[in-house]
């Protein structure tokens, strides 16, 4: 498998889109129901693929789309508990240059991957990584498709492929995930790092209307671009076109459902 960029492609049958701070784990024999997963937008992220075999010697591949240091530590305790034996890696983001943010994380989450790869080259029965394939700081993250990365199940080709997406494609949920990324660690429990397109409990729901209003979430739908990006963006100067529509996104799915906890 190799990375390659080509130019923004039609939806395949069988896609997966993984959010920010979310991951999904895919057999690679036939039959499946998912043929390829993909993320898009990692500015400042990082979106990582790991293939290999479970415990049962099934191929897998695994796509994460990680934004904290503590969703990089959850993905490493994913990839132990779920691959055996030889895996490969690749990743790719990290890309957002001269940040405005001054508590940015970018480098050390990549720290944190160069750290797990040495511990994770020597050959061993619980897993090792045989070959790191890691685009990291390699330019401005809204070009060359250096914000997306994905991996098509029946060819096991890693690619740079750029899908364009609707809003309702990138969060199936109406804005739920979008919220989970933002405020997901201040649920009870936690969520760090949460399965792709898995269902809500009801105390989720709530949980996270209650957050979006105690931040004032329903302001941004009067906000301007410019705004939403001084506000909630780490990387304004390099952020992906839909950020803002993302945003607003969630906030019409607070809106709507507002009955549920007033």
């Amino acid at each position: 498998m190799s990375a390659q960029i080509t130019k923004s492609a039609r939806i395949p049958a069988g896609f997966c889109y993984v959010p920010q701070d979310h991951y999904y784990i895919a057999s690679l024999l036939q039959p499946h129901s998912m043929h390829y997963l993909y993320s898009d937008g990692a500015t400042s992220c990082i979106i990582a693929i790991v293939t290999g075999k479970n415990q049962q010697g099934v191929p897998i591949a695994l796509l994460s789309h990680l934004s904290k240091p503590v969703g990089v530590e959850a993905f490493f305790a994913i990839v132990a508990r779920h691959f055996k034996g030889e895996m490969q890696l690749f990743a790719q983001g990290a890309n957002a240059q001269h940040q405005e943010a001054p508590d940015t994380n970018t480098q050390t989450n990549i720290d944190l991957f160069k750290a797990w790869i040495a511990q994770q080259s020597l050959a061993s029965a619980d897993g090792y990584i045989s070959k790191a394939n890691l685009w990291f700081n390699t330019g401005n993250p809204l070009e060359q498709n250096r914000d997306c990365l994905g991996i098509d199940l029946t060819t096991r080709q890693v690619s740079n492929q750029r899908f364009d997406l609707t809003e309702d494609q990138r969060d199936v949920t109406g804005g739920l995930q979008t919220l989970v990324s933002l405020f997901g660690a201040e649920l009870s429990p936690p969520i760090v790092l949460r399965v792709a397109n898995a269902p809500f409990t009801h105390a989720q729901v709530k949980q996270l209307l209650f957050l979006a209003l105690h931040y004032q979430w329903l302001d941004i739908l009067t906000m301007k671009d410019e705004e939403i990006l001084h506000y909630f963006s780490s990387t304004p100067h390099c952020e992906v076109p839909w950020f803002c529509d993302a945003l607003r996104y969630s906030a019409q799915y607070v809106q709507a459902h507002l009955h549920l906890v007033l």
